[in-house]
């Protein structure tokens, strides 16, 4: 009767070590391009490409968009429709572009349909010489988390925003990343001002 030896060969022993350095190496491979990730967003972060994108979310956001009411510093008030048709300026046709610096993220804001048909008071008219009160009626309306936020474009170190010379209703807007910047303009396919 033959007697059992009980261990490993070597063929056994070799075959398990190999499977061990294929594993390690594959979890090497796999943290390593986890770090180059990172690092790699950082690079594809061109103010070029957002720029470009924050335009064309903001077409399908607001395909109505009819003016740029004011631009000022890291903002912008966005005339996006005349759901009311009187060629006027209400709270529910607005948004807000608005750079966030904290989390480096170009933000299109709104008001919520819900507070709008939970205060009715809040579709308040703006007359021309009034847009600036519209920063006002956002901030509060931040505070109390009455408003839809759509990030339009990530990773750029600051977006500034300026009307543009010699033309109402079109703002210019700066994308500003490590190394450059890009500039593009803020402006409707058909450019429409409100009346009063």
């Amino acid at each position: 009767m033959a007697q059992w030896r009980h261990g490993f060969t070597l063929i056994e022993v070799m075959i398990s070590a190999f499977l061990l350095c294929v594993v390690g190496a594959a979890i090497v491979g796999f943290l390593s391009a986890l770090s180059t990730g990172g690092t790699a967003r950082q690079h594809i972060s061109d103010p070029t490409i957002e720029s470009t994108l924050a335009l064309r979310r903001l077409q399908v956001l607001a395909p109505d968009f009819r003016s740029v009411l004011a631009a000022a510093d890291q903002s912008a008030i966005l005339w996006t429709s005349d759901r009311i048709a009187s060629r006027s300026v209400h709270l529910s046709e607005v948004a807000l572009l608005r750079f966030d610096p904290d989390a480096e993220e170009l933000l299109l804001e709104s008001v919520t349909r819900e507070a709008l048909i939970a205060d009715r008071t809040l579709e308040h008219e703006f007359l021309i010489g009034q847009y600036d009160s519209i920063l006002g009626v956002f901030d509060s309306l931040r505070l109390d988390g009455m408003l839809d936020r759509e990030v339009l474009s990530e990773g750029s170190e600051s977006v500034e925003f300026s009307a543009a010379v010699g033309t109402s209703g079109i703002a210019n807007a700066t994308f500003v990343g490590a190394d450059s910047s890009a500039r593009v303009r803020l402006a409707p396919e058909t450019l429409e001002e409100p009346l009063r």
